[in-house]
C-alpha cells in the first residue's frame, strides 16, 4: 500500500540521519501560557456526565522515584495527546502518592480531565501545585493509595482501568526497613477492592532493583503477571527508564483498544525516537529493543507478533 511505502521511506531517512545527530537534553515544554490558577483541580470529584471510560493513574511521588515522577509531570502534554489519539472519549485522573510521614502530601490529586486542550491546561495547572514528597521507610503507602482509588465517584463510567507506577511495593509486601502501615490497611484487602472496582489493573515497575521487581508480582494474580506487570528494572539508566515509563502507560491504554491500536502507537513511537535520538548512533537499536519489550505484553500468536514487529520497523 502507498501509506506503507511512504512510511518505509520516512523510516529509512530517519535511520540515515540518526548518526549525524548529537545527543542533547530533552526539550521541556513551555507551559506558561497554559497555566491558570482558576483551572487548578486538586481534588478528584467525578467524571463529566456521559463519560463511560475512565483511566486512574497512581504515580509514586516519593524521593526514590522523583526522577520518574518529575518526568511524568513534565510530559503531561504528551500523555494527553496520546490519550486523545487512543481513547478520546475517556477521562483520566491522577493520584500522586508517597508515604504516611508526608502528612497532607501523602496523596495529591488531579481531577478527571478529558484529553483535549482544556484538559491539558487543567493538568498543567494542577500538576504545578503538586509538591515533591520524601517517603519514609522503604515501602510507600500503596496499600492506602489502592484503597483510595476504589473509593472515587465514577459517575456514569462503567469501564474503569487502574494503573500503578512505582519503584517499590506497599507495606507488608516484603521490603526491608518496613515500618508497617499506621492505618493498619492490609495490601491484600486493597487488591480485593481493586478487583471488584476496576475492569483492569496494570503495574509499571519503574525502579532499577530486580529484587523489588519480583516483589511487585504480588500485585497481580499469577496468571496476569506476565502480561500486566511491565518490569523495567533490567534497564539501568534512569534516563532510559524515564523515556519508557510514560510510553508504557500509553502502550497499556493502546492495548485495551486492540492490536491495531497497539501497532499504530508503537509505529509512531518508533518514528518519534528515530527523529529525536537521545542515544545518538545507538538509538535505532535501543528503540527496537524497547519496542520488542512492549511486544512481549501482547497476547497474540508468535506469527502475528512477528508480522506486527516487521511492520512497525518498516522492514
Amino acid at each position: 500500500p502507498k501509506g506503507m511505502e511512504e512510511r518505509k521511506e520516512r523510516v529509512v531517512k530517519a535511520k540515515e540521519e540518526v548518526m549525524a545527530k548529537s545527543e542533547r537534553p530533552r526539550e521541556v515544554r513551555d507551559t506558561r501560557s497554559l497555566f491558570s490558577a482558576e483551572l487548578v483541580c486538586s481534588s478528584i470529584t467525578r467524571p463529566k456526565a456521559g463519560v463511560e471510560f475512565v483511566h486512574v493513574v497512581l504515580v509514586d511521588n516519593s524521593g526514590s522515584n522523583r526522577a520518574i515522577a518529575q518526568h511524568l509531570k513534565q510530559s503531561s502534554g504528551y500523555l494527553t495527546a496520546g490519550l486523545n489519539s487512543l481513547d478520546p472519549k475517556s477521562q483520566v485522573a491522577f493520584i500522586y502518592f508517597s508515604d504516611h510521614c508526608d502528612a497532607h502530601n501523602i496523596m495529591q490529586d488531579v481531577d478527571f480531565v478529558s484529553p483535549d486542550k482544556e484538559g491539558d491546561s487543567i493538568l498543567v495547572s494542577t500538576i504545578s501545585n503538586i509538591s515533591d514528597a520524601n517517603g519514609g521507610d522503604a515501602p510507600e503507602a500503596i496499600e492506602c493509595a489502592l484503597k483510595r482509588a476504589c473509593e472515587l465517584d465514577f459517575g456514569d463510567a462503567r469501564r474503569r482501568r487502574l494503573y500503578l507506577i512505582t519503584d517499590v511495593v506497599g507495606h507488608g509486601m516484603g521490603m526491608s526497613d518496613d515500618g508497617g502501615c499506621p492505618d493498619q490497611q492490609d495490601w491484600r484487602k486493597s487488591l480485593k477492592k481493586v478487583a471488584k472496582t476496576y475492569d483492569t489493573f496494570e503495574v509499571i515497575g519503574c525502579g532499577d532493583d530486580r529484587t523489588t521487581g519480583d516483589l511487585q508480582k504480588q500485585f497481580l494474580s499469577p496468571e496476569r503477571v506476565a502480561l500486566d506487570l511491565i518490569d523495567l528494572s533490567e534497564i539501568r539508566e534512569t534516563k532510559h527508564r524515564q523515556a519508557i515509563t510514560g510510553n508504557a502507560l500509553l502502550f497499556l491504554i493502546a492495548r485495551h483498544s486492540g492490536p491495531q491500536a497497539v501497532q499504530m502507537f508503537l509505529s509512531a513511537l518508533y518514528e518519534k525516537w528515530l527523529s529525536d535520538p537521545i542515544f545518538r548512533g545507538d538509538t535505532d537499536r535501543r528503540a527496537k529493543e524497547t519496542i520488542r519489550r512492549f511486544l512481549k505484553y501482547i497476547d497474540l500468536p508468535d506469527d502475528k507478533l512477528a508480522n506486527m514487529e516487521s511492520e512497525i520497523f518498516a522492514e
